[in-house]
Formats: structure tokens, sequence, C-alpha cells
């Protein structure tokens, strides 16, 4: 999900109930990330800490990041509106704490109180823009006892951001999500923040979350530009009038972004996009920031590194 719009759930049912890696850490899988932004907040930071995926990545994901990725469970969504989570099982893990990553909302932080008394775990909700991940990770770092050796990673993030806002132009754009290409992120949306803050212009009005549109609507907003994570949908724009060609007759150009092991637009939004603003910000001579922050984020080697395509 893009946005946290849902409550915890189940609370009512409760009874008594790794420069690149960080060090070793005495504590291990001891944290419940209480969504999938805070899990992979908690992976860049001190991925030793982190005690399940709220949703395991795909096979083809895990294959790419360290062993101890594949060897952690999925625990389940604390928040969102995905696989909820078996709280038992999260309370026999006995955890230290629990992290949020997200939305600063009242009604967030009103049920992270009640989680704490009911779990008597301590619930911390770390605020959640893009333009405040190297606080979010100096956060993180604080409460998993990693200040030292997160700082290489929050400073590049500071560099990766302030070079990606001073992007000033971009091409008019249409993000495209799902197989078919009718979900999308509108103007303003978390989901499209990423391309967005580069000055690129989303056609995209009429809402400001993500919703579904029609083929019509797309050839009526025109893009210069169709941008997906998805590379089936991107396979069928070739054969396709309507998302292929714009209306003066030009072909329309196609950006297939990455999408592995996570998403560098959303999917989740967490600290994964730092990943497309470091390429947004220097397209042309980004390889050697972006092989350094994958291994950062992640523990990827930089031969690893998928790279964004512009297709046509």
């Amino acid at each position: 999900m893009t946005t946290r719009r849902s409550a915890l759930v189940g609370l009512g049912s409760m009874t008594a109930l790794a420069a690149c890696s960080p060090p070793v850490s005495p504590h291990r899988r001891d944290v419940v990330a209480a969504g999938q932004p805070a899990a992979l907040l908690i992976w860049a930071v001190a991925r030793e800490r982190l005690a399940g995926w709220p949703h395991r990545p795909a096979p083809n994901c895990l294959a790419s990041l360290p062993a101890l990725a594949a060897d952690l469970p999925e625990l389940g969504d604390l928040t969102g509106t995905r696989r909820p989570a078996d709280l038992e099982a999260i309370v026999a893990l006995t955890p230290r704490r629990i992290i949020d990553y997200g939305d600063l909302d009242p009604r967030f932080q009103e049920q992270a109180k009640v989680v704490k008394a009911r779990l008597g775990v301590e619930w911390t909700l770390i605020e959640g823009s893009l333009r405040s991940i190297p606080e979010a990770m100096q956060n993180a770092a604080r409460l998993l006892e990693a200040e030292s050796s997160v700082t290489p990673l929050v400073d590049q993030a500071s560099t990766i951001l302030q070079e990606w806002s001073r992007q000033s132009t971009g091409p008019s754009f249409y993000y495209a999500r799902g197989d078919d290409g009718l979900q999308t992120g509108f103007r303003g949306a978390l989901a499209t923040e990423v391309l967005e803050g580069a000055g690129w212009s989303n056609v995209a009005v009429g809402d400001t979350d993500i919703g579904s549109v029609s083929r019509e609507q797309v050839a009526q907003w025109d893009p210069e530009a169709i941008v997906t994570l998805n590379p089936s949908f991107a396979a069928t724009l070739r054969r396709d009038r309507v998302w292929g060609w714009r209306r003066n007759g030009t072909p329309r150009r196609l950006l297939l972004m990455p999408d592995a092991p996570f998403g560098w637009i959303d999917r989740p939004p967490s600290v994964n996009r730092l990943l497309g603003c470091a390429w947004l910000a220097d397209p042309d001579g980004s390889a050697l920031m972006l092989g350094s922050l994958t291994r950062r984020l992640y523990g990827m080697a930089p031969v690893e590194v998928p790279k964004p395509r512009w297709i046509k």
C-alpha cells in the first residue's frame, strides 16, 4: 500500500497475551515492523534486529538479498489492509520494540498507546515523508543502537535528496501501476512523489491518492512518458496504439523502473525510494552512487543493481 489509511487490526481480540551492514547486535530479531515501510527502514539500519517481514518479498527479490532475508518469517501487518498480523504469534516472539514508519497521524499515535498498554511493548512511530528519510534513519538507529554504523548511509541519503530536489524540469508523465496500467498515483500522492519532486509533471489529476482510470482518460491526458515498474505491462505498450502513441502521432516514451528487491518509485513508500531519487538527480552519472547506496540499504553487491530503462 502507498498510504496508511487503515487502523490497527484485531486489538479487541487480544488476550494476555548489516560499510554497509551494521555490526551484529547482542539483540537479534527482537524488533517487529508494524508494516512493510518500517521493515525496510529497520533492514537498512540494523537488519539483524528485524523479527520478520510483514509481507514476505517475492522469491526473485529474496534471491538478491543476503540470506538473512529469506530466513525471516512473514508476520503480517499491524497497520494496513493486507494480511493482518497474528497477534498471538507476535507476542510469542517477545519483541523488545515495535516500529512503525509513515504518517504522523494522531489516530496512529493513539493506537500505538493502546498496543503498548496491552502488549507491554514500546511502539514508536517514525515520520515517513520522503524528504525526512535521513532523520528517520537517525531516529531508527538511535532506537536500535546503531547510530555510529548508520552515519555513512544518513550522509549519503542527505546528499541524494539535496541533488534530487534541485531538479526543476522533466517530462509530463503517467505512472502506470498494476498489470493493466490502469491504477495510478494522482498528482500529489505519495506514489508519485519521487517523480514530481524531481520536476516531472504528473498528468493524472482528479484525486490525491491512488485510484483507477480508463485508457481513454490516459489518452486524453496525453503524457510524454509512461512510467511503470511492471515489465509485463511494459512489453505490451509497443503493440498498443493508445498507450504507445501521442495525439500528434509521435511515439510516447516508456520508462521501466526497477522493482526488485523493492520499487524505486513506491511499493512500498520507504527508504527504497532513495534509489529513484538518486537516478533522477543524475541519470547519466549515478552508477557509483546507486551501487554504494544499494549495498548500504540492502546488503546487495553493486553488480546486482538493476537500472532504469527507457524502452522507446
